[in-house]
């Protein structure tokens, strides 16, 4: 294990302590749980993006599909493509008739 210091907030300190005390763990344990936690997390989310981005991309799902995953609106999702530089995919008309049903 690696020292660090950090520096929290009165009522961090004393929040975080509470829960320590009432679970038995020491604040150093609580920390690193906290953080695993959020990263893990994190990353976790961070994949799913990347295989939806990677799955539009190889035309495997529709926009309308990409940002539901994302969490966007259709709008919001053209601009991060835009944004990321990945050409909008170009939909046939079974395709758009099938996204309209879904919607």
């Amino acid at each position: 294990m690696k020292r660090t210091n950090i520096m929290l907030t009165e009522n961090q300190h004393k929040t975080i302590k509470a829960y320590a005390r009432k679970e038995g763990k020491t604040l150093g344990n609580m920390v690193r749980d906290a953080l695993d936690v959020v990263y893990k997390k994190k990353d976790i989310l961070e994949r799913r993006k990347q295989t939806a981005l990677n799955a539009y991309g190889e035309g495997l799902i529709s926009l309308g599909k990409l940002a539901e995953i994302l969490g966007l609106d259709p709008v919001s999702a053209r601009l991060y493509l835009k944004d990321l530089g990945i050409p909008l995919q170009v939909q046939d008309r079974s395709g758009a008739a099938g996204d309209a049903a879904d919607a």
